[in-house]
């Protein structure tokens, strides 16, 4: 009878450690899985501030330089990207020889729309102007005078003057060149990543004063 009682004791007193063994276990395991919770919470924290612009980084050429950029939102812009764009523009449409002709417009038309590009590109034909640069081998080089913007309105109103001076047989020949304009914002990309578009592209007269 005492040593079924004892057995009995032994069991119960062995049932108990199981039981607090358990018990401790199953508190460890809600302690980790917190930990691991609040580090998920911590590192997520960490890199969506380390990664949350990265989608909006890009690299623009200016002449044989790369810069990274970061971008604003589609919504806004700014006037040192409004300036960028139109600067970019002149020089890719109105600085070129007869090798880099194709090539620059060829980059430059992803910052008009397709109406104004073709335009462009038509009245570049008209005038033979590439022709003109292999006949004469010939280059040109511009000087932006004034750029005019109204970022009041959507899209922003703009204005550009500039000279452009076409060097052929130790010559130098100097032509005055006018343009209104508007910018319109339009999704960033890699081959804009001004998220500006020209559009409506008019030649207009420009006379500088003496």
């Amino acid at each position: 009878m005492i040593e079924n009682t004892q057995t009995a004791i032994r069991h119960f007193f062995a049932a108990n450690d199981v039981n607090k063994y358990i018990d401790r276990l199953f508190n460890l395991l809600k302690a980790s899985m917190f930990l691991l919770l609040l580090s998920n919470i911590l590192w997520g924290t960490l890199f969506w501030d380390a990664t949350k612009n990265s989608d909006q980084k890009v690299f623009v050429r200016s002449g044989k330089e790369m810069f990274a950029a970061l971008l604003a939102d589609n919504d806004t812009r700014n006037i040192g990207q409004v300036r960028g764009l139109i600067n970019t523009f002149a020089k890719l449409f109105f600085e070129s020889d007869a090798k880099s002709f194709s090539e620059r417009l060829n980059e430059g038309f992803w910052l008009l729309n397709k109406q104004d590009a073709q335009a462009i590109y038509k009245n570049f034909i008209d005038e033979k102007v590439q022709e003109n640069y292999t006949k004469f081998n010939a280059y040109s080089k511009i000087k932006i005078d004034s750029m005019g913007v109204d970022m009041s309105v959507v899209p922003y109103k703009c204005t550009l003057l500039f000279k452009q001076a076409i060097y052929f047989n130790e010559q130098e020949k100097i032509s005055n060149v006018g343009a209104i304009f508007e910018l319109q914002p339009v999704p960033y990309s890699e081959k804009n990543p001004y998220g500006l578009q020209i559009q409506n592209f008019n030649y207009i007269e420009y006379k500088p004063k003496q």
